[in-house]
């Protein structure tokens, strides 16, 4: 039942501060106190009255006396705690032990912890409560709008409202989470082939690994604070006692009576026994987790899933010792279960797999232990194992001072409570707490409900009162008190209505420190953020109550510090708190993104782990740092996994550098390398099976009429009733060629038709065309044989000697086999000649086609980077094929990166949107005039939106770029994109600056300077070698002996004659470009 009240006069929302508590019964003073000054007259007149005579009147006056001084205490005392609280923990800390120490005749620190007893299915408290838990796997609230808010916020509250009817804690912790896998991943890459033929990649990691190890070489990676939420609720003995069938006897009701009751209680028979009893907890813990669980699936964009024991037991002890535990080291030092009365343990290893914990506790439904021989045993283990389980987990000594603790000696820890919340809290009002991670806190939010008629009688009461205060107060007060009626019976008829619910709630805090100054400067900073909007509560030190505030925060403690430290809260309040919101990208062998913008964590994405896709979309305005930050990206992409691959399609050179560097295979398309724009390859079962019924070939043949297609209109040809002649002579050539629909065996590269038979058939039907199908009537006929000489004459650069002749046979290059780690094509070689970027989208159509076609072949994940990719969406042609290429990516092990310098261009027709629907990642950099309707199509909210306007752009002073990740079923995250030094070093390089020179007389360290000749070498190298084939020992003498640009031209064109090729070879469209091209790869000295 929805609990949104909004629509109502009043606010449901509300928080009571001591609505449901101890509440003053006359002058200020509670029944506990009054009976405190009742017990001292009646103690000091019975002491007057027994005592000899001349000792009465000294009695007398110690009792007056004594009397009033607890009045005088009573005014002085902190006006939060009664004075039955202030003297009981003063005089509790006169007699406490001040230090706790581990060893076998002190059990006060082993009890502290409240373990009693860790068992397979939950763990068992020092009170004989049985403790469970679930985790929630929060959502992603950064950056989100009121509206988010507000569903997250309702979804809370009707959480409440429906599934908790019983005690639990939301009890969220930090934890440190170190780099050590992402260590131990890169140092077994320095041993893969790929890493061991690329001294800049080999430099890279190893500067990677030194930088994340000590001296000895042991891991020592960066850590990162992270938050952990969990719902965690106890059974107690009172809570199954109801189903005792004695529970309504008259000694019962008697025995519930407040004082006199204990009489009664002596004669009430125990109806259950320990078995029983245990047996009950256990159905009631079982049947409340899955309360839970059920009840949580509707918590917005959030997930429950359930806690075993060790994992419980890990959790606990990290709060304890202050130290992140592994959950393998848990298991270990738990050791094997006991046997207990339930039984359940029975069948259970010592380290077990959570099914089989679930698969043990359904087989003992089915049949009845031996109770007696299993309570034997528990007598005979009990109390070693609960001492065994407790030394596990509790810490070593604690120090305990009046406003603070200090554990294991190195660990300085306050608590605290919220003793004062506002009247009507805001949406997300711990948000800022929750976001600040530099602040160690452990957080416990204890809810305890009243039942339906309990909270109608409160209201009511409340309501009575009210109206008493009314009639004695002035008319300006009366109309105050008269509108708190009118809103208590409006929450009374929520209650009724079971709109609403009443629970009696508090926040506990824990702060964590390295020393006692670090531990006072975070009091400070705790008390602003809390006291701040959208808090704006008031803290209180739990003063000589750190033991009992140490064991309310813990994941296994009660409220040890008292209802009266609580609050009573509508279930709305308590959705204005919605704790769940992380802000935490880690998943598991991701590449880093950069770190979050908010609290500095690093977010780490693995695109090839996403279940819709893989592809990206990156966007920004030039200098905002896109191409920087995707460098950068495929860099550590390549660092980290070894079966990726990398393809560069670079119109305009923005790819260059990072190919030299990194010694890619070079393509400059356009010269004489031949590719095959009709080339066909053997698609994999399990991408036909998730074709959609498409056959490949029907999807090839349109795939190739849109090359076609393209290139004519890149040559402002347009097709009209020529398509028929051009669809007509596609079919053709594959059915000559021996390309058959239903027999994928003949989808070669050998049996590809090319561009030379498309111009034969051409002629042929331009000759012959009464031997074609290709027309009924002879007009017709005729018509078509005109159409193919105009075609064939259009596609004249395809034929020998023409600026396409290289695609025009078949593929020499296999762009994606060999052990070639990064590809780079070069399309830039075109830009600026007539035409140019309409030839380029021709050419970038043609690349992806090819990539997409071999990429079903490869066993290797492959990562296509294509710089100016708006380009691709300007025509349906495109947008046809890529629609297939990106529904398919999946299937073919392809991840396409599309980078932009603007949205609106992904984002003009429908079909365009629905491809980069298709793209889970998109990266939004600086953008200043994003617009209103292109953001609402990406789905930015009003704060992501205006993020992305003002970002900074990446610039040297600054140290970062900012840029906003949205990744599809995970959220949208705030980056700040920053590259080591290193990897800056290579991403940075260009071939034809001087920033090295500069570098040198700088007073950058000589580790980096020494970084960058080498980058500087290695790049170089590379281009003269890949480029432009000179063999290793002509590029070797070329560099050490200093040739001067017109020597290296020259070397170059003299090595390009002998082998039988012109100077132009590597140009396209023209050679004006050559001594530019030739200038990169000169030596600057």
């Amino acid at each position: 039942m929805s609990t949104n009240t909004d629509d109502q006069e009043y606010s449901a929302r509300r928080i009571h501060q001591s609505l449901g508590g101890t509440t003053a019964f006359f002058q200020g003073y509670t029944i506990g106190e009054i009976m405190l000054f009742v017990g001292v007259a009646f103690v000091t007149l019975v002491g007057a009255a027994l005592v000899p005579a001349a000792l009465t009147i000294p009695v007398l006056g110690f009792g007056i006396m004594l009397g009033l001084v607890l009045g005088v205490l009573h005014k002085v005392k902190p006006s939060y705690l009664w004075l039955t609280e202030w003297l009981a923990a003063r005089l509790g800390w006169a007699v406490k032990n001040k230090e706790y120490t581990h060893g076998e005749d002190n059990s006060e620190v082993r009890y502290l912890t409240r373990v009693g007893q860790v068992f397979p299915h939950a763990i068992e408290r020092s009170d004989g409560a049985l403790v469970g838990a679930m985790k929630i796997e929060p959502a992603n609230m950064a950056l989100e709008d009121d509206e988010a808010w507000a569903k997250a916020v309702d979804s809370l509250s009707e959480f409440v409202n429906a599934t908790i009817d019983f005690p639990v804690k939301f009890y969220i912790t930090s934890r440190e989470v170190d780099q050590d896998d992402s260590v131990r991943d890169h140092q077994r890459r320095l041993g893969d082939a790929d890493v061991r033929s690329r001294p800049v990649l080999k430099r890279l990691l190893d500067e990677y690994i030194t930088t994340n190890t000590d001296q000895n070489g042991d891991i020592d990676s960066e850590s990162t604070t992270i938050r952990e939420y969990y719902i965690i609720t106890a059974v107690r003995d009172a809570d199954v006692e109801q189903l005792d069938e004695t529970g309504d006897s008259v000694l019962a009701y008697l025995a519930d009576i407040p004082v006199v009751g204990r009489v009664f209680g002596r004669f009430q028979s125990d109806g259950l026994s320990k078995a029983e009893r245990d047996r009950l907890k256990e159905d009631k813990l079982e049947s409340r987790l899955g309360q839970i669980r059920r009840g949580g699936s509707s918590l917005y964009r959030c997930s429950v899933s359930p806690v075993d024991a060790y994992d419980l037991t890990r959790v606990t002890k990290e709060y304890w010792t202050g130290r992140t535990e592994e959950y393998g080291d848990i298991t270990d030092a738990i050791g094997t279960f006991p046997v207990v009365a339930h039984g359940i343990s029975d069948d259970v290893p010592s380290t077990p797999d959570p099914d089989d914990v679930v698969d043990a506790m359904d087989d003992l439904d089915s049949g009845d232990s031996k109770a007696s021989e299993t309570e034997i045993a528990d007598q005979d283990r009990l109390g070693d194992t609960s001492t065994l389980h407790q030394s596990v987990i509790a810490p070593s000594t604690v120090d305990w001072e009046t406003t603070y603790a200090v554990i294991n000696d190195d660990t300085y820890v306050r608590t605290f409570w919220i003793e004062q919340f506002p009247e009507e809290p805001a949406d997300g009002m711990f948000e800022r707490l929750l976001l600040e991670t530099e602040l160690q806190t452990d957080i416990s939010i204890h809810l305890d409900p009243f039942d339906t008629q309990s909270a109608e009688d409160m209201m009511a009461d409340w309501i009575s009162d009210l109206k008493v205060n009314q009639h004695d107060a002035n008319s300006l007060k009366a109309e105050d008190l008269q509108d708190d009626i009118d809103r208590g019976k409006f929450m009374r008829s929520l209650v009724r209505a079971n709109k609403a619910s009443f629970y009696r709630g508090g926040v506990f805090i824990r702060l964590s420190a390295e020393s006692k100054q670090e531990l006072d400067n975070q009091t400070t900073r705790l008390r602003s953020i809390v006291k701040d909007a959208p808090a704006n509560c008031t803290l209180k030190v739990a003063n000589r109550w750190q033991e009992k505030g140490l064991a309310t925060v813990s994941p296994l403690g009660a409220n040890e510090l008292g209802r009266d430290r609580m609050s009573t809260l509508t279930n709305q309040a308590i959705g204005a708190m919605f704790p769940f919101s992380s802000n935490y990208m880690m998943m598991d062998e991701g590449v880093e993104y950069g770190y979050h913008g908010h609290n500095g964590s690093p977010v780490q994405i693995n695109p090839w782990n996403l279940e819709t896709g893989h592809s990206e979309l990156v966007v920004g305005m030039p200098g905002a740092g896109k191409t920087f930050g995707d460098i950068m990206r495929h860099l550590r992409m390549m660092k980290r996994q070894q079966d990726t691959m990398l393809v560069m399609i670079d119109p305009v050179g923005g790819f260059r550098g990072i190919a030299d560097a990194l010694d890619a295979k070079t393509i400059t398309v356009g010269g004489d390398t031949h590719l095959n724009p009709l080339e066909i390859r053997e698609t994999p079962q399990e991408v036909l099976n998730a074709e959609d019924g498409i056959s490949p070939l029907s999807a090839k043949k349109d795939e190739v009429y849109a090359v076609l297609e393209n290139f004519l209109t890149a040559r402002d040809i347009d097709l009209g009733t020529e398509t028929g002649v051009l669809s007509y002579v596609i079919d053709e050539a594959y059915r000559q060629a021996g390309v058959v629909e239903d027999d994928i065996s003949t989808h070669t590269p050998e049996n590809s038709p090319t561009m030379t038979d498309v111009h034969r058939i051409l002629a042929d039907v331009a000759e012959n065309p009464d031997e074609h199908n290709i027309a009924a009537s002879e007009s017709a006929r005729e018509r078509a044989a005109e159409y193919a000489d105009e075609l064939a004459i259009a596609f004249q650069p395809f034929r020998e000697g023409g600026s396409y002749d290289n695609l025009a046979e078949r593929s020499e290059v296999n762009i994606l086999e060999g052990d070639n780690k990064v590809v780079y094509i070069d399309l830039g070689q075109i830009e600026g000649s007539a035409s140019g970027i309409d030839r380029q989208t021709f050419l970038m159509q043609l690349l992806l086609s090819t990539v997409y076609q071999q990429a079903k072949k490869t066993d290797r994940n492959v990562e296509l980077a294509i710089d100016e990719a708006h380009y691709l969406f300007e025509d349906q042609a495109n947008l046809d094929f890529l629609e297939t290429a990106f529904r398919h990516q999946r299937h073919a092990g392809l991840r396409m990166v599309l980078l932009s310098q603007t949205a609106q261009e992904f984002y003009e027709t429908d079909q365009a949107e629905k491809i980069l629907g298709m793209c889970p990642i998109k990266v939004f950099h600086k953008l200043p005039d994003l617009d209103d309707e292109t953001a609402d199509k990406i789905g930015l909210t009003r704060e992501q939106r205006q993020y992305v306007r003002g970002a900074d752009a990446g610039k040297e002073d600054l140290g970062y770029s900012q840029a906003l990740v949205c990744v599809e079923e995970h959220g949208t995250y705030p980056l700040h994109v920053v590259a080591d030094p290193f990897e800056k070093r290579v991403i940075d390089y260009e071939p034809a600056d001087k920033e090295f020179i500069q570098q040198a007389i700088s007073d950058e360290s000589e580790e980096l300077v020494d970084f960058e000749a080498f980058v500087e070498n290695e790049a170089r190298m590379n281009a003269l070698t890949s480029r432009y084939d000179l063999c290793e020992d002509e590029a070797t003498r070329i560099l050490d002996d200093g040739f001067t640009e017109d020597e290296i031209v020259e070397a170059v064109v003299a090595n390009a004659r002998r082998n039988g090729t012109e100077e132009t070879s590597a140009l396209a469209d023209g050679g004006e470009d050559a001594s530019q091209s030739e200038e990169e790869a000169s030596d600057d000295d």
